[in-house]
């Protein structure tokens, strides 16, 4: 440690392993704090980027030339979606109160890490004060011939000790009082992180209460869980019909036969013709269901 008092520089160091312990513990706290701050100020800027992420694709997937396709509707569906989600996500970074309550709580915490840890250095100058008139009347006690200068500097390291005791008793509470703090700071640091998310779940699922349809009615047709967090009602319309007519016309089994036209050797194609046949054929089953059963 750097020297603080160059009078008290020949004492041996008297040491206190409870400050030192204390000391050590808030260290560790001080690192999961510089750590955890930035990570909880990105949140909201990870959210941005998957909110703009999904605007981008989804404008440029709108970017088609047959603008008269029923199928058109699911790709405005969802520009319009990831639009207000843009928009939501924005006007909850402006302001989020949880956020800021945590990142208050953060810097006051290491504020009071750093005024103990300065607290310690001024405890430093009373320990080497004492150190100082222990090794001194030791030494004058040896030549055991002025008493009236032993005398004196007995005193003088009785109020030293004091001084010393005193403030390092005080410090020592001080510190463990702090370190106890960090469970409760760090627990609201974990509902501030989640409840970004649960907000950005929330605000995703209101948005996109209109596209949603889409996505269920094709996992259902693909015989694919569509199971999500978020609210599954929504009211029926015709997006149950556009999606059998997506899959219709976008069959696997068209697609395979296409691609065995122009291999006829391929092993994977013969696999596949060999497990279509196995399905039973009628003449009512749709062709999209065909294609589901085929990817079941």
């Amino acid at each position: 440690m750097e020297r603080l008092s160059p009078i008290f520089t020949t004492s041996p160091r008297t040491v206190n392993r409870e400050v030192d312990h204390w000391l050590n513990n808030l260290g560790e706290v001080e690192k999961v704090i510089d750590s955890i701050e930035p990570k909880l100020l990105a949140t909201n800027s990870k959210w941005k980027s998957i909110a703009v992420h999904n605007k981008e694709t989804s404008v440029e997937l709108c970017q088609v030339f047959d603008k008269t396709d029923q199928h058109y509707e699911v790709l405005l569906e969802a520009m319009s979606v990831s639009k207000k989600f843009e928009v939501a996500q924005q006007e909850f970074s402006k302001n989020d109160p949880i956020l800021q309550r945590v990142s208050l709580l953060l810097r006051k915490y290491r504020e009071e890490i750093q005024a103990l840890r300065r607290e310690c250095k001024e405890r430093e100058r009373l320990r080497e004060r004492y150190d100082h008139y222990k090794l001194k009347l030791d030494g004058l006690e040896k030549k055991g011939k002025d008493i009236e200068r032993i005398q004196r500097n007995q005193q003088k390291l009785k109020d030293s000790e004091e001084a010393y005791d005193s403030v390092t008793q005080e410090l020592v509470t001080k510190m463990e009082r702090c370190w106890k703090k960090h469970v409760s700071i760090f627990a609201e640091c974990t509902i501030c992180l989640w409840n970004i998310q649960f907000q950005m779940i929330s605000d995703l699922s209101k948005v996109s209460h209109s596209l949603r349809p889409y996505r269920d009615q094709y996992c259902e047709a693909l015989k694919i869980s569509s199971s999500s967090t978020l609210d599954n009602s929504y009211n029926e319309n015709k997006s149950s019909d556009n999606i059998e007519n997506l899959l219709q016309n976008n069959q696997l089994n068209d697609t395979a036969e296409e691609e065995k036209q122009q291999d006829g050797s391929s092993v994977l194609l013969d696999k596949y013709e060999k497990l279509v046949e196995q399905e039973p054929s009628t003449s009512s089953t749709p062709q999209y269901q065909t294609a589901k059963s085929t990817v079941a």
